[in-house]
């Protein structure tokens, strides 16, 4: 069997998230600081009942290119320990909390990654031929430097308030604002508020296929200027994902997921910069008690340059 068909068979085979939420998805540093929420989200949570979930994620990325007026070089990885505080304060009607902290330097992921792309025959974009453990963020343009960032951190990324409601059964229009919590000088945000908004629809399948559901979504975000690369940042975006979840048990469900965005700047031919950035995430959650679920996962770039390399997902979620 050849390799690619290999690899998209182990992601079916090996997936496994609980239909109430998927993972995280983790953006590059430079895509960080927009309004870009979680996804595939299709319920609402019931009145006077709360849903609280507590994620560690770990993304890293790399990319060097340059062309005959630019040069840029991505190079770092980041671990955000996330808390999501959802509550349904009226019949179909919930508000949520996102709060963020990151940790980015140099990691520890930089040889696992090349390992495994070498494994699948994916490509490594280069990043064979770079430092282990490096954290370096350069972008010049015209022979001017327009972003250096070299020192990692410890710090809060971008907080998100959200509300959402429920249209129908598997139909949600949610909103969410993001406040400029994160530094944008440690690309933890971009200084900048933003918001967006968005549909989350599911539909599950009958018959002999009932164990699948189909889900979908779909929405734009609208952001301030902001402090990183402001004068190529673009004001708004449109985003959203596909995905196929799997219920095995009761307790053991799956999802398949691709998120996608609009280049978040313009005026430029580099990929980092101005392509569409689509990352698949994979995951697996198993409820182990009545209000409690276990979940991991990984993350994987389904376009080259335009997302992280490679991450991977632990997380808790508690239910009233």
């Amino acid at each position: 069997m050849r390799k690619p068909a290999l690899l998209a068979c182990v992601l079916l085979l090996s997936a496994a998230a609980l239909a109430d939420d998927p993972p995280v998805v983790q953006m590059g540093a430079l895509a960080r600081g927009f309004a870009l929420p979680t996804l595939g989200r299709t319920d609402i949570v019931t009145e006077n009942r709360w849903r609280l979930r507590v994620d560690l994620d770990d993304a890293n990325e790399y990319a060097s290119r340059s062309n005959s007026n630019e040069s840029i070089l991505i190079d770092g990885e980041a671990t955000e320990l996330s808390l999501n505080l959802r509550y349904g304060f009226a019949p179909r009607w919930e508000a949520g909390v996102f709060v963020p902290v990151l940790a980015q330097g140099g990691g520890a992921l930089d040889q696992i990654i090349q390992n495994w792309h070498h494994l699948w025959g994916l490509p490594n974009g280069g990043r064979e031929d770079a430092p282990d453990g490096r954290y370096l963020y350069q972008y010049s343009r015209n022979g001017q430097m327009l972003l250096n960032v070299s020192q990692g951190s410890v710090e809060m990324g971008d907080v998100q308030a959200s509300a959402g409601y429920r249209i129908a059964n598997g139909l949600a229009a949610r909103a969410m604002i993001k406040l400029p919590t994160g530094d944008a000088s440690h690309l933890a945000g971009n200084g900048a508020f933003g918001a967006a908004a968005w549909l989350d629809g599911g539909l599950p399948l009958t018959g002999f296929l009932h164990w699948l559901t189909l889900y979908g979504s779909l929405g734009y975000s609208g952001n301030m200027a902001g402090d990183i690369l402001e004068q190529q940042q673009k004001h708004g975006l449109a985003f959203g994902a596909a995905g196929l979840g799997l219920r095995f048990t009761p307790g053991w469900d799956a999802k398949v997921q691709v998120y996608f965005h609009g280049a978040p700047y313009r005026d430029s031919q580099l990929a980092a910069l101005d392509h569409i950035a689509a990352p698949l995430t994979v995951s697996t959650s198993y409820r182990v008690a009545p209000h409690y679920t276990v979940s991991l996962g990984f993350q994987e770039k389904a376009n080259l340059f335009a997302s992280p390399d490679f991450g991977v997902h632990l997380g808790l979620a508690i239910d009233d």
